[in-house]
C-alpha cells in the first residue's frame, strides 16, 4: 500500500512539472553514422551531454550543459583524434583547470580559470617544446613572476603587476605606468584655454603652450609652472611678420623694405631668441620642432633641444599667417634634481602620435664628458612579445654627437628609418661611448596607443 502511494505521488509531481524530462536528439552523416547527439529540456535548451563526431566515428566534442549554458567538462579533438582543448565551465564561464594543445597533441598551455578569467599559475609551451613560460595571472591579467626558459636556459625573469610589466631582469623598464602617462598627457591637453579679447591669438598661444608641456611631461621634464610672457608674445608676433615679409625663416633677418623700424627691432629680437616655423599652425609647430630631423637640422636638432631644455619655464608664441615663432632662450626654471640625461623618445611608454619612424632619437647629456664620435656605438634592437631581443639591430642612417650649445647640453643623435612605430612595437636601445665595450645608456622604448584618438587641432 505504501509503495502504491509513493508511485502515485511521483506521478503527480511529474505531471506538475517538478521533474522536467529531457529529450535526446541526434543528427546523422549521409552514410547514417552519428554526427551529433544531445539532450534538450522542455524549453529547447541544451541540458546534459552533447557529443559530436567526425565522419569515420572519431569523437570531436564532449560537452556538458545545464539549462542552455556550458556547465561541466568541455573536451575537443581534431577529426584525426588529436586533443585540442580540455576545459571546464561553470554556469557558462570558464572555471577551474583548462588545457589547450598544439596540433600534434602536446600541451600548449595549462592553468586555472576563475569567473571566466585566467587566475593563478600557468605553464605555456612553444610548438617545438623548446620554450616554456611559467607565469601567474590575477583576474585575467598577468600578475606576479614570469619566467621564460628555453632548452633549460633562463632567458628572462619578469615581474608583472595587474597586467603591467614592472620589472625586467632586475630593472624597471617603465618609469611611469601606461595608463598614468596617458591620463597625464590628456589632462594637459584638456587644460582651460583662456580667452583675451585684446589678443586674437591668445587661444592659439595657449594651445601651443599645452602641446609643449605635453612633450616635456612625456620626457620627464618640469612643465607645470610654464607660462607665457606677454612681452615675448609681442616679439614673436613681430618675428613672424618680419620672416613673412622677407619670404623665409631667418634668426638674424634683414629689415624688409618699407617695414616699420620699431616693429623690425622687436621682430629681430624675437627671431634671434626663438625657434621659427613655417607652413603649419602655431600648436602644430611644436611637433615640427620636436621632429627636427630634416637634412638641415638632424645634425644638431637645435629646435628640439631648446624645447627640452630642463630649465625652460617661460616662453612666448607668435604667428603671422603660417609663419610662427616660439621664444626659446629661457633658463629661469629649476631642472629636475639629479637629472643626467633627457631622451626623446624617452625610456618607457611612448604614444604613437608623439613620435614617428623618420624622427631621430636623441639623448641630451647633462652629466659627464661629451662622447667622442669615433667611440660612439648605437644599437636599436626589436623586442618580441616576451620582451626578448628578436633579430639584428636596425640599420642607422644617422649616428653622431651634436654640440653647439643648443638647449644647454651636448647631444647624441641617431635614427633608424626602418623603425616600426605602432602600438605594441618595442625596442631596446643601447648606446656605448667606449667603442661597444659597455653600455652607457640601455633602455626600452615601447609604443602604445595615441594620446588623441583622432587627429587633433
Amino acid at each position: 500500500m505504501r509503495l502504491a502511494n509513493l508511485v502515485v505521488l511521483l506521478c503527480c509531481l511529474w505531471l506538475q512539472g517538478a521533474v522536467a524530462p529531457c529529450v535526446e536528439k541526434r543528427e546523422s552523416w549521409p552514410d547514417g553514422s552519428i554526427k551529433a547527439r544531445w539532450s534538450e529540456d522542455e524549453q529547447g535548451r541544451l541540458d546534459g551531454l552533447r557529443e559530436e563526431y567526425a565522419q569515420g566515428g572519431v569523437r570531436t566534442l564532449f560537452a556538458e550543459y545545464k539549462q542552455g549554458r556550458k556547465h561541466g567538462a568541455w573536451r575537443e579533438w581534431s577529426d584525426a583524434g588529436a586533443r585540442l582543448r580540455f576545459l571546464t565551465y561553470k554556469d557558462g564561464e570558464l572555471e577551474g583547470r583548462c588545457e589547450e594543445f598544439h596540433p600534434d597533441g602536446t600541451s600548449a598551455s595549462v592553468g586555472d580559470h576563475r569567473a571566466g578569467a585566467k587566475h593563478g599559475k600557468w605553464i605555456e609551451r612553444s610548438a617545438d617544446g623548446r620554450r616554456r613560460r611559467n607565469l601567474e595571472y590575477k583576474a585575467g591579467r598577468l600578475h606576479g613572476e614570469l619566467k621564460i626558459v628555453q632548452d633549460d636556459k633562463l632567458l628572462t625573469r619578469q615581474q608583472w603587476k595587474e597586467g603591467e610589466l614592472s620589472e625586467l631582469d632586475g630593472r624597471q623598464p617603465f618609469p611611469v605606468r601606461r595608463d598614468v602617462l596617458l591620463d597625464g598627457l590628456r589632462a594637459i591637453l584638456a587644460q582651460p584655454e583662456t580667452v583675451d579679447p585684446k589678443d586674437p591669438l591668445q587661444v592659439e598661444r595657449v594651445r601651443a603652450l599645452h602641446r609643449l608641456q605635453m612633450y616635456r611631461h612625456l620626457c620627464g621634464l618640469p612643465w607645470e609652472r610654464m607660462q607665457l610672457v606677454p612681452e615675448w608674445n609681442l616679439r614673436c608676433d613681430a618675428a613672424a611678420e618680419v620672416c613673412r615679409a622677407n619670404g623665409g625663416l631667418d634668426h638674424t633677418p634683414a629689415k624688409p623694405a618699407g617695414f616699420d623700424e620699431a616693429r623690425y627691432k622687436l621682430g629681430y629680437e624675437g627671431a634671434s631668441n626663438s625657434n621659427l616655423s613655417r607652413g603649419t599652425t602655431l600648436p602644430r609647430s611644436i611637433d615640427g620642432y620636436m621632429d627636427d630631423s630634416d637634412p638641415s637640422n638632424i645634425d644638431r636638432i637645435g629646435h628640439r633641444r631648446w624645447c627640452l631644455n630642463p630649465a625652460l619655464e617661460r616662453t612666448g608664441f607668435g604667428a603671422a599667417d603660417d609663419y610662427s615663432a616660439m621664444w626659446s632662450m629661457d633658463s629661469s626654471g629649476s631642472p629636475t634634481k639629479g637629472l643626467s640625461e633627457v631622451c626623446y623618445p624617452p625610456r618607457g611608454h611612448v604614444p604613437v602620435d608623439l613620435h614617428a619612424a623618420d624622427r631621430a632619437f636623441s639623448i641630451a647629456l647633462w652629466r659627464g664628458a661629451m662622447p667622442k664620435q669615433e667611440r660612439l656605438v648605437v644599437r636599436i634592437v626589436p623586442l618580441d612579445a616576451d620582451w626578448l631581443e628578436a633579430g639584428e639591430p636596425l640599420e642607422l642612417d644617422h649616428c653622431a654627437v651634436a654640440d653647439g650649445g643648443y638647449g644647454g647640453a651636448p647631444c647624441i643623435v641617431f635614427r633608424a628609418p626602418r623603425l616600426r612605430v605602432a602600438a605594441g612595437a618595442a625596442y631596446r636601445v643601447r648606446v656605448s661611448v667606449d667603442g661597444g665595450k659597455t653600455d652607457a645608456h640601455d633602455y626600452i622604448v615601447a609604443y602604445c596607443e595615441p594620446v588623441e584618438p583622432r587627429q587633433s587641432r
